[in-house]
């Protein structure tokens, strides 16, 4: 799998103990075997991802929707992803519009 890209899961005893991106998951994961995580996992999954743009958009969603022992940081949500930031501006232009309606009846 070297030069592959992809997001890969290490688990310890079948539970998912840390999910990580990379750009070569031959070495990513054979760091791991040498890093902060060797010996806390002891077999791992990986998701070949060909279009790395959403690499770091999948690794984020999964760390934000389960709380994993070994990772130590969230990734961020993309601004464009903040549904309560897209629900707020619908709603800045809706009340425009109600307010340009309520002028023309007022009229």
């Amino acid at each position: 799998m070297k030069g592959f890209s992809g997001i890969y899961a290490l688990y310890k005893k079948d539970k998912l103990y840390y999910v990580g991106l990379t750009t070569n998951l031959f070495g990513r994961i054979k760091w791991h075997m040498k890093d902060r995580h060797a010996g806390k996992w002891d077999s791992f999954v990986i998701f070949r991802i060909k279009r790395i743009d959403y690499l770091k958009d999948i690794e984020t969603l999964i760390t934000h929707l389960v709380k994993l022992p070994g990772n130590k940081v969230k990734g961020k949500v993309p601004r464009d992803a903040d549904i309560n930031r897209i629900l707020r501006r619908i709603l800045q232009e809706h009340n425009k519009e109600i307010k340009g309606i309520s002028k023309a009846l007022k009229r």
